[in-house]
Parts: C-alpha cells; structure tokens; sequence
C-alpha cells in the first residue's frame, strides 16, 4: 500500500474538501482526487461521498479512519526510529497534551531547550484521549489523567488548583493567600468544564466538604476563568498560573487523616509507550520537565 496515499485520505478527512486538502498538501486539486480515486480501487471500498461542496465519510470511510490514523502514527514512528539508529540521535519528539498543559508546562520548558535537544512539537488532546494519542504516534504525553498501567510513567509533580479573584475583591485588599475549601462557600463560582481534570478534582472536594456553589458559570478555557474572575465575576478556579491582575488563593482541603490541610492539586507525569525506540531519551527529558517546574515553582514541594 502507498502510504502517501492514506496521508491524503486522512487530509480530506480532517479538511473536508479536496481542494483545502490540496492547499494544506501544497499539492494540484486534481492529482489528490486521483491518489483518492486509486486508494478506493485499491482498497475496492468507497470512502467519501458528495454532501454539497462538501465530502462525507461513508460507513467503510468512518471504520478506516482510526485504523489509517495509527497505521500513520506506527510508520513515522518507524522512520523517526530508523533515523535515530542512524544518526545516533532523536532529531523529534512528538507530545500529547493538553492546552492548558502546553501553556503553562510545556512551551516555558520548550524554550529552555537547546540546538542539541530533540525538537519538541506539542499535539493538543483531551486528558481522555493521552493514551490513544500514543498509539497513534505521539512520543510522550504530559498528562494529568489518572495513570495507565500499561505505561512507562516519570512523575512531574502537583500543580495547585488555585482560586482568582479580582484586585479590588476584599480577600485581595486583606492580602489573603489560602484559604480552606469551605471559606468560599456561598461564592458565585467560575469553573473548568468537566473536560478538565480540575473540575473532577474541585467536585471530588467539594463533595467531601458537603459543599456547592449557590451559582456556577462553566468556561473550557482557563485563562478566560481568570478574566472573569480578574473583571469580577466570581471566584474562578483553575491550575493556571496569575493572570490579569487576578489575585490568586491557594485552595486548601483535607486530605489526610489527621485533619491537616493540605492545597488542592493536580498530579502530573509523563507517560509513554514502553520500548519506545526514544525511551531513553524521553525519560531523561521528563526529569528535566520535573526538575524545571521545580524550579520555576509551577509544581508544588512535597
């Protein structure tokens, strides 16, 4: 089988016309539709059908996708590895991650990196989907999910779910810098969806506080729960760093079995796929994560 032949299927896909996946390529409209045309004869399988201006996967389209996705991601990996063989170094790393993770963790870190590094090249996933993104060619993931067993894991860390609030709000003026779970009860509260690990972290507190908030606005973006927070809108809570001018209060629940309270936080690590051609390489990369974060106090001391 032509390989760059499932490359542009899964472009068509992703773009839904032939002709944006032929701007995307940088190859003729005309010569993609015929690399389709001879997939299909190949495969003896219809695998798009008109919708308008536009292409619709059909029933045997839909099954192929995940399969020409991770037979994609396993061919790369085959190239990378034969060149690192080669070569006798990891030109690239691919990391799953998620947006939220990318921004505060991993581009600060990326930009610490040097000439003599592997390129590290970011893929945004939701923390449901870290482990299938292996499969399907990502190197490492940085994941707040609860560990896979079936991984390598190095640990990074735990990153505080902190609560913003505005400049002017009175825990602001008072210079407040923590307070426990049930100090902000009766707040109007501005949260993560439950595509976040945070929320399932927040809630699982707040439960075990007997707890809920008399109002909750839900954002998917973290950065835009501290504007609202920092325009007054609430008590926002998530793991981003200040923002704003948003003032922050470390969130402090009880986790241990003598009373004492400790911040609410979100685990990290680094997962991968053991035998990775590159696991050498990705573990020492993940104690320099985890060295860095420390560093930079982004993960708290334990």
């Amino acid at each position: 089988m032509n390989f760059q032949r499932l490359q542009y299927f899964l472009a068509v896909v992703d773009a839904g016309t032939v002709t944006a996946a032929a701007e995307t390529l940088h190859v003729a409209q005309p010569a993609l539709s015929r690399q389709i045309k001879t997939l299909e004869r190949e495969l003896r399988l219809e695998l798009f059908e008109a919708q308008g201006n536009r292409l619709a996967l059909t029933s045997a389209g839909r099954a192929l996708v995940p399969v020409a996705r991770r037979l994609m991601g396993e061919t790369r990996g085959f190239e990378e590895a034969a060149t690192a063989l080669r070569t006798g170094r990891v030109e690239e790393l691919v990391a799953a991650t998620t947006s939220t993770t990318l921004r505060r963790i991993l581009a600060p870190f990326i930009a610490t990196t040097g000439p003599d590094d592997p390129k590290i090249i970011p893929r945004e996933v939701s923390h449901f989907d870290m482990t299938d993104s292996l499969r399907r060619g990502s190197d490492f993931a940085i994941s707040p999910a609860a560990r896979d067993g079936a991984l390598r894991h190095v640990p990074l860390g735990r990153v505080a779910v902190r609560a913003f609030v505005s400049a002017d709000h009175r825990w602001a003026r008072a210079g407040v810098t923590e307070l426990p779970i049930t100090g902000f009860a009766g707040s109007t509260a501005i949260l993560a969806s439950h595509h976040s690990v945070s929320r399932y972290i927040l809630d699982d507190a707040l439960s075990k506080a007997d707890m809920t908030f008399p109002e909750v606005t839900e954002c998917d973006d973290g950065q835009t729960v501290v504007a609202l927070a920092a325009a007054g809108r609430g008590v926002g809570f998530v793991t981003e760093g200040s923002l704003y001018g948003a003032h922050p209060i470390v969130v402090l629940h009880d986790a241990r079995s003598d009373g004492k309270l400790e911040p609410l936080a979100l685990p990290l690590h680094v997962a991968w796929i053991p035998g990775h051609y590159a696991e050498e390489v990705i573990q020492r990369m993940a104690h320099r994560i985890r060295g860095f974060l420390r560093a930079e106090g982004i993960t708290l001391d334990e």
